[in-house]
C-alpha cells in the first residue's frame, strides 16, 4: 500500500487532504503538535466527514494513524518509506517543518533513494517553494543531490471551506466540510508515481493559485471584515447583505481584470468562477463565522497575499481597485479582541497611526493606494459603509 505522511491533523488535514489521500488508497500517517489530537486519532483510528451540500452526507475515513511531531522514532519510520509528504500547517510554520524534514530525509536517504513528492497545501502563493527552500537550507550536499534527482516539490492550489461548524459528532475528530473542493498540482515538478483521486495535474499552476487566492480568499476575507463591522455572525448572513454583496462582486471584477490581463484566462470564465464562489458563501449549512474567516489580518493584509496582490496587479494594469482597497481598509478596522493578530494591528494604529500601520502591514509604496486605504478606513470607523 502507498504511504502518505501529512503534517497538520487539523480540520483541513483530516477533512480535505486526508480524505482524498484515503480515497486514493494511501496508508495515512498524520503528524501534529497537539498530543490530545494525536491520541484521539490513534484511539479511534477513524473519523467521519460530514459533507455540507444541499443535504448533509457522511463519509468515513478509517485505518488512520497519528504521530506527535516530537516522536522521532515513529516519525522516522513513517518518512523512511513514504511515497508522498503533504502539509496543511499554515504557511508561517513551513520553515520549522522544513528544518525537521531535512533531518528525517537525511536518515531516509541513508536507507533508500526511492522517489518522493513533497507538497505544501496552504493558502499562499507557491507555498511548496517555501518548504523546499527550508529543507535545502538545512541539508547536506549529499542530501541536496538526492533531492535534486529523486524528490519532487510540486506547488499546489487547494480550495475547500472547512468551517468550525457545530455538528453532532460521533467521535471528537469528526469534521464538517463543504461539498466543493479543488486541488491542482504542478505536473512538471512531480517525481514519483502517484495518483490522487480528485486532484488535477496542470502545466502552469500560477493562474490557478492566483485565481483562487484573489477571487475566493480575497472576497472571503472582505466578506468577513465587512460582515464583522455590520454585526453579522456568519458568512452566509453577511453575503446576503446587498451592500456587502455589491462590494465583493466588484472586488472580484477588479481582481479579474488584472488576472485576465496577466494570464489570459478569459473574463467569462473568471465571472463564472466568481459567481460560484458567491454561491458557496451562501451555503447556510456551513455556519462559517466571520471571525474565523477574518482571523490573522496581519497575514491576510500582507504584501503577496489575497488582497494586496490583486490590488497591485489591477493598479499596474491601469484600473484603480477601489473595492479591493475597501476590503483592505475593512481588515484594518477588524478589531476582534480574541484575535491576537487583529489586536496587534489595533495597537499599531494606536501607536503609529493608521497611515504608518498600513505601510508596515501591506508593504505598499504607492502613495495613492495608501491614501485611499486610509480614507476608506476612516469612513468605516465613522460607521459609514457604502
Amino acid at each position: 500500500m502507498k504511504k502518505a505522511v501529512h503534517f497538520g491533523a487539523g480540520n483541513i488535514g483530516r477533512g480535505f487532504i486526508g480524505s482524498l489521500l484515503y480515497k486514493s488508497g494511501y496508508d495515512i500517517y498524520f503528524v501534529d503538535v497537539f498530543k490530545e489530537l494525536v491520541d484521539n486519532i490513534n484511539k479511534f483510528k477513524s473519523y467521519n466527514i460530514f459533507i455540507l451540500g444541499n443535504d448533509i452526507k457522511k463519509e468515513v475515513v478509517d485505518g488512520v494513524k497519528a504521530i506527535h511531531i516530537d516522536d522521532e522514532e515513529n516519525l522516522l519510520k513513517a518518512i523512511a518509506d513514504a511515497d508522498v509528504i503533504t502539509t496543511s500547517v499554515g504557511v508561517n510554520n513551513l520553515y520549522g517543518i522544513g528544518e525537521k524534514l531535512a533531518y528525517y530525509l537525511e536518515r531516509r536517504f541513508e536507507k533508500n533513494d526511492l522517489p518522493l513528492d513533497i507538497m505544501a497545501c496552504e493558502n499562499a502563493l507557491f507555498a511548496t517553494n517555501i518548504l523546499r527552500d527550508s529543507i535545502y537550507n538545512n541539508s547536506s550536499e549529499n542530501l541536496k543531490a538526492y533531492l535534486d534527482e529523486k524528490v519532487g516539490f510540486p506547488n499546489t492550489a487547494v480550495d475547500r471551506i472547512v468551517p468550525n461548524v457545530d455538528i453532532e459528532k460521533e467521535t471528537p475528530i469528526d469534521v464538517a466540510v463543504e461539498e466543493f473542493f479543488e486541488w491542482d498540482i504542478e505536473k512538471d515538478a512531480v517525481k514519483g508515481d502517484f495518483d490522487i483521486k480528485g486532484c488535477e495535474l496542470v502545466d502552469d499552476l500560477e493562474p490557478y493559485i492566483e485565481r483562487k487566492l484573489f477571487l475566493l480568499n480575497g472576497s472571503h476575507a472582505t466578506t468577513a471584515y465587512l460582515g464583522y463591522l455590520k454585526g453579522y455572525k456568519y458568512i452566509h448572513e453577511a453575503i446576503l447583505d446587498d451592500t456587502i454583496d455589491k462590494i465583493v462582486r466588484n472586488l472580484q471584477l477588479e481582481a479579474s481584470f488584472g488576472l485576465n490581463n496577466k494570464h489570459k484566462i478569459g473574463m467569462d470564465k473568471l465571472k463564472e468562477y466568481s459567481d460560484k464562489v458567491i454561491e458557496r458563501f451562501k451555503n447556510p449549512h456551513l455556519k462559517d463565522e466571520v471571525v474565523r474567516v477574518g482571523r490573522d489580518p496581519v497575514r491576510k493584509l500582507s504584501n503577496g497575499d489575497r488582497l494586496v496582490s490583486p490590488a497591485k496587479l489591477s493598479f499596474e494594469t491601469g484600473l484603480m481597485p477601489e473595492n479591493i482597497l475597501y476590503g483592505i481598509a475593512a481588515g484594518f478596522a477588524f478589531d476582534y479582541k480574541d484575535d491576537p493578530k487583529a489586536m496587534e494591528i489595533q495597537e499599531s494604529i494606536s501607536t503609529l497611526g493608521i497611515e504608518e500601520t498600513v505601510k508596515k502591514v501591506t508593504g505598499l509604496n504607492e502613495t495613492i493606494l495608501i491614501d485611499k486605504i486610509v480614507k476608506k478606513y476612516k469612513e468605516l470607523k465613522s460607521g459609514k459603509i457604502k
